[in-house]
């Protein structure tokens, strides 16, 4: 009966949406269950693409000059229907292609080792494959404990993959994330996961590895091959399936399905039971995680499947700190699209070191024009109720422009970006990084708990993050972020902010009041800089000329504070340092040192 509501549901929802999207279900004919993540190619004068959602649903923006679009999903017939037929037929049916199991047994009869030779002539093919791919790529994260939502990601990258090795480089250029605020869990390293996983390199990867990483020798010691029947499979294609022979954790069972005649693969399943991981540990000494069930498949493009198009990921750990036990399940999918066409990456007038991609995030912020020109999955039942629950019991970043300032202290990002409303503080500069984050002490992990932020960190080289960096030197550093993207129609937008990194600033001496005044007087100089930069910034100019005059504005912003050093001697000289404030207040309308002595 859920099932019936929700489809119901959902198919009310798409006609609720405005005359500018265009919408539809893409369902199983012989089931009548929901395709999700099939491909769709909008046909114009210039092809477009996009995918189905977990709920089998798509949309996208009616600004296309299209006549068509055609549904590719493997094991089913490709199908082509008029733009029209969605305007009275919610849902488009696929229907399955016919298997023919006489095949399988001429084959199977071949040759003793037939399907291991099969097998390892599609692996050195792949292997022998390195040919760089570049695109755009959207992933969408969401961990739960018993079905409540821990946290939801979703976030657009810069990507590069080859055949041989898998992806080779993510790197983010706008998201978003939502956390539960009883429960605070951050599993977003998923993506070095996925980027350590070699698709047919030998490697020692942390998750575990399967045939594509091993040599043939390798493969018929450790594994039984063999060729298994294909419920829905097109007439030229062939089903590999291998079980290690011994279950040690550390070997995925799963299979290939490729074209017998050109040893084309479209898909890899991958799976494993009680895994052995490398790398995979708590921040929270005496806390267990156990990894308890890995799924992944690799979904090549139906439209050219010497492409990557698409990776799911399904992660059970059980979570134990002695006090409670937890099963965790967190989920990934990430999807490739754009092919050879990237974002601009975001420009920063210092380097900086981010500990991860949730700092990114925060740092990079999100505009609307930006999500509403790039987003084009529209969100699935799950997500709309996760986002709702998290509105109520835990908070959200980026899902508005403005992030609440109680996220940014719940979150401690390693920058902060200027805003008039928020003054620095000393805790802002100490960043705890000779602090242990009460790594020995007990935190309750029941849900139903208030408890401090803590980390499962996905990988040991995050643990080397936290814990290598000293506080061995006195600066505050202040950098320009300049960003562009394109708005829905196409123009130039470009996006400037004022921002402290946190990370690589320290502070010894005696943290005064008129120290602190300084510091924000340091962080405004920057940023009235950075608003006459805006002003002479135009649509028309080149992401390197709006660089070359970003450089040249800090420049100048640098030398006017290394006058008020001078003047003010560091804020040992009050008269000029109140002279400073005054004319920052001239400027700004920020009263420093009013609003730091009034600080509670």
């Amino acid at each position: 009966m859920k099932k019936i509501t929700l489809i119901i549901f959902l198919l009310f929802y798409s006609y609720s949406f405005s005359q500018n999207y265009i919408n539809g279900f893409i369902f199983d004919k012989s089931s009548n269950k929901s395709l999700p993540y099939a491909t769709i190619r909008l046909i114009s004068d210039k092809d477009y693409y996009t995918i189905t959602n977990e709920d089998g649903k798509f949309e996208f923006l009616n600004k296309f000059a299209l006549d068509s679009i055609e549904v590719r999903y493997i094991g089913y017939r490709s199908k082509k229907v008029p733009l029209s037929y969605f305007k009275n037929n919610p849902k488009l049916l696929l229907e399955q292609e016919v298997y023919n199991l006489n095949s399988v047994n001429i084959i199977v009869k071949k040759e003793k080792d037939y399907s291991y030779k099969l097998l390892f002539r599609l692996i050195k093919k792949y292997r022998n494959n390195k040919k760089i791919v570049k695109s755009k790529g959207f992933l969408n994260l969401n961990t739960s404990v018993k079905g409540v939502p821990l946290e939801i990601i979703e976030g657009f990258y810069n990507s590069e993959h080859t055949l041989s090795k898998g992806i080779t480089d993510l790197k983010i250029k706008s998201g978003r994330f939502g956390q539960n605020r009883s429960f605070p869990f951050y599993s977003l390293n998923s993506t070095d996961i996925l980027k350590d996983f070699q698709l047919f390199n030998i490697s020692h990867q942390i998750l575990p590895q399967y045939p594509g990483n091993l040599a043939l020798n390798v493969i018929k010691r450790k594994y039984k091959v063999k060729i298994d029947p294909c419920d829905n499979c097109s007439y030229d294609d062939m089903v590999l399936s291998f079980v290690p022979k011994k279950l040690n954790g550390r070997l995925f069972f799963g299979k290939i399905i490729f074209n017998k005649e050109t040893l084309t693969i479209k898909k890899i399943e991958l799976g494993i039971n009680n895994p052995t991981t490398y790398r995979l540990t708590s921040i929270i000494k005496n806390h267990e995680v156990i990894p308890k069930e890995i799924i992944l498949n690799i979904n090549f493009n139906p439209n050219n499947f010497e492409k990557i198009q698409s990776l799911d990921y399904k992660f059970t750990m059980y979570y134990n700190s002695k006090k409670s036990f937890e099963i965790i399940e967190t989920n990934v999918f990430l999807y490739f699209y754009d092919y050879y066409k990237i974002f601009d990456e975001p420009f920063f007038t210092k380097s900086i070191k981010f500990n991860n991609d949730y700092d990114k995030i925060i740092a990079l912020q999100a505009t609307n024009e930006f999500w509403d020109a790039n987003y084009q999955f529209p969100k699935s039942f799950k997500a709309l109720k996760s986002i709702e629950f998290l509105k109520e019991y835990g908070i959200l970043i980026n899902y508005e422009n403005k992030i609440p300032t109680n996220d940014i202290e719940f979150i401690r990002p390693s920058v902060i970006s200027w805003d008039k409303t928020k003054r620095l503080k000393w805790e802002s500069v100490k960043q705890g990084l000779n602090e242990s984050e009460n790594s020995n002490k007990y935190i309750n992990r029941n849900l139903s708990t208030n408890i401090k932020a803590d980390k499962v960190y996905h990988s040991s080289s995050d643990i080397v993050k936290k814990n290598s960096f000293f506080n061995n030197y006195q600066s505050f550093n202040f950098s320009y972020l300049l960003d562009k993207h394109k708005d829905s129609n196409g123009e130039n937008k470009f996006i400037t902010r004022t921002i402290f990194d946190r990370n690589s600033s320290s502070y010894k001496n005696s943290r005064s009041k008129n120290m602190l005044v300084y510091l924000n007087l340091t962080f405004d100089i920057y940023e009235y800089y950075r608003q006459k930069l805006a002003s002479e910034i135009n649509d028309e100019m080149t992401f390197s000329q709006v660089k070359v005059l970003c450089n040249e504005t800090f420049k100048k912003a640098t030398q006017t504070v290394e006058k008020m050093k001078m003047e003010t001697n560091s804020a040992l000289n009050f008269q000029y340092l109140m002279r400073w404030n005054n004319e920052i207040k001239s400027k700004l309308d920020i009263d420093n040192y009013y609003l730091i002595s009034n600080q509670k």
